[in-house]
């Protein structure tokens, strides 16, 4: 699949959703608890709060992207026969 996560960017980003929505962490507090374990940025920085705020809100549109049914309407069908 093009633009599939890598198997960091889905650790981080499973990471982040889960002390955002299931721990009721603020950005700055999980920025800092993951660069504590080691965790850097995608290009090897250190996670800033809206680095973080980024990587969550990015993963949160793709998520509904990929789990929204298409939505497909015929309009002005005409048969000739």
């Amino acid at each position: 699949m093009i633009g599939a996560y890598s198997d960091y960017q889905k650790v981080l980003s499973d990471s982040i959703i889960q002390m955002r929505d299931q721990e009721k962490m603020a950005f700055k507090g999980i920025s800092d608890a993951l660069t504590q374990k080691g965790y850097r940025s995608l290009r090897g920085f250190d996670l800033s709060a809206e680095g973080v705020f980024s990587i969550y809100k990015k993963r949160k549109i793709r998520d509904d992207r990929l789990n929204t049914q298409p939505k497909q309407v015929i309009t002005n069908l005409r048969i000739v026969g």
